[in-house]
């Protein structure tokens, strides 16, 4: 899941610098506009519903992976 979030972060959405588990939203320099992109194609992608509270600035990588593994996401091979 951690190597779908990092390509989606950084080839869909352009987020720079290092993607690693540890960063939180805030650490990535991302918006709360693109958090709610990624949401929303995450939630498209895996039929899945995040909540706006659920992803907040200090979310980590490995926290969103985590909750979508929760909810039953998984990456195809």
């Amino acid at each position: 899941m951690y190597d779908y979030l990092r390509e989606l972060f950084q080839e869909t959405f352009r987020v720079d610098g290092e993607v690693e588990p540890g960063k939180s939203f805030a650490d990535l320099d991302i918006d709360s506009l693109t958090t709610a992109e990624i949401c929303a194609n995450l939630e498209d992608r895996f039929k899945v519903t995040i909540d706006d509270e659920e992803v907040t600035p200090q979310t980590t990588v490995d926290e969103l992976a985590e909750l979508l593994r929760r909810k039953g996401a998984v990456v195809s091979a």
